[in-house]
């Protein structure tokens, strides 16, 4: 077990990044306890999906982009990734939003921020082979966890929390609270993912003894992840229920009300640990994904066991996609609204790769006797098209909305 951890731990606790953390904590802000309930549900869906590209990955040795450019082309892999890439550009701009307003907490400037979050995204892949970086990156992800101190220190009502679990603590909320539900799948389930995950099991060596370990491990991280982001929530909503309100910013980045509340009542080395960590942690797996996923499609050398100078364009990649959003993150005014809209779109874009994932999955000339059964089969088409179905909504309501 010792062994195979590494791939499903670090994307499912990379899972909650920055764009996550702030979804989540405008959830708390506005609606309370309320998006407990969709996150528990949210655990056995984000299972789902993830141990697909551990059994594709098992049973191919291949990456998700380069498995559906051999079977559908060019062209269906270029949508695939371009989709995914897309949308991770904003990502990129939330890691850094998160980075930079974790840091001007505690009083570190935005440009030293930016400046030493750039540094420490090169020298995490540049200085070592693949078990190099997992460790480095496990370590990284302990800080997550300043988030369920976080909630614990806040002391939320537990009645309120066990209500916020219960069916009917999710009526009355109107078609706002409707649309932040689907922007909350958007931040627990993204497109980067099954690009990452699949490409960390090949670039790993995991084999066909290593699955139930593997699915193990992504049992236990989809579990993290959650509770992970339902302390987020708790935080929140127990700092609002307090009766506090205040607003706090760094570099003009606003934080969401109840953690800002927080933050102002002492719980400030907290929030900028896991801020801080969610958006460095992020802003690696999510650079290594879309430069996997663009190095598998166009059969580039890719691997964290190859040295720069044998992967250039893959490295280059990794280095050069995500300064841009450096960039922006120290510009941009109130980040809140675009990250939770960008959630929601997350939703949508999320469609295409998780549909080439069941059909892969499903195919015995591809996986063997890996691929789904007939009732599982069924089971992940619906999550699917209920996924697309609700992001297409929430997509039209929003602009409808005027955003």
């Amino acid at each position: 077990m010792l062994r195979v951890v590494g791939p499903a731990w670090v994307v499912m606790i990379a899972d909650v990044d920055a764009a996550s953390v702030i979804t989540a904590a405008q959830a708390g802000s506005s609606f309370g306890y309320a998006m407990l309930l969709p996150l528990a549900l949210l655990i056995p869906v984000l299972y789902l999906v993830q141990e697909m590209t551990t059994r594709l990955a098992i049973a191919t040795g291949l990456g998700h982009a380069e498995l559906i450019r051999e079977r559908y082309g060019m062209r269906w892999g270029v949508l695939a990734v371009g989709s995914m890439v897309a949308i991770d550009l904003v990502a990129y701009v939330a890691e850094f939003a998160g980075i930079v307003l974790g840091a001007g907490i505690v009083g570190i400037p935005a440009p030293a921020a930016a400046a030493g979050a750039l540094l420490v995204h090169s020298l995490v892949v540049l200085t070592g082979g693949y078990a190099r970086f997992e460790r480095l990156v496990l370590v990284l992800s302990v800080g997550l966890f300043a988030f369920v101190g976080l909630a614990v220190g806040a002391r939320p009502s537990p009645e309120a929390v066990l209500a916020g679990l219960s069916p009917a603590g999710q009526l009355g909320h109107g078609r706002d609270y409707l649309q932040l539900v689907v922007a909350t799948i958007g931040a627990v389930v993204m497109p980067w993912m099954l690009f990452y995950q699949q490409a960390a099991t090949v670039d790993k060596g995991l084999g066909r003894r290593d699955l139930r370990a593997a699915r193990f491990e992504t049992l236990i991280g989809s579990v993290a992840s959650q509770v992970l982001m339902a302390a987020v929530v708790v935080a929140a909503a127990a700092a609002v229920a307090a009766g506090g309100r205040a607003t706090l910013s760094a570099s003009g980045l606003a934080l969401p009300s109840g953690l800002a509340s927080l933050a102002l009542g002492g719980s400030s080395v907290l929030i900028a640990v896991g801020m801080v960590g969610a958006g460095m942690l992020a802003a690696i797996v999510i650079s290594l994904s879309s430069a996997w996923a663009w190095a598998e499609l166009f059969r580039w050398p890719r691997s964290l066991n190859l040295s720069p100078r044998k992967a250039p364009l893959f490295y280059g990649l990794y280095l050069v996609e995500i300064i841009p959003a450096a960039a922006v993150a120290l510009l941009a005014t109130d980040l809140v609204a675009v990250v939770v809209n960008a959630m929601v779109l997350n939703v949508v874009a999320l469609a295409v790769p998780l549909a080439f994932l069941v059909r892969l999955t499903s195919d015995r000339s591809v996986v063997g006797d890996l691929a789904n059964s007939r009732a599982r089969q069924a089971v992940l088409w619906g999550i699917t098209a209920a996924l697309l179905l609700l992001g297409l909504w929430s997509t039209i309501a929003m602009a409808a909305g005027g955003g």
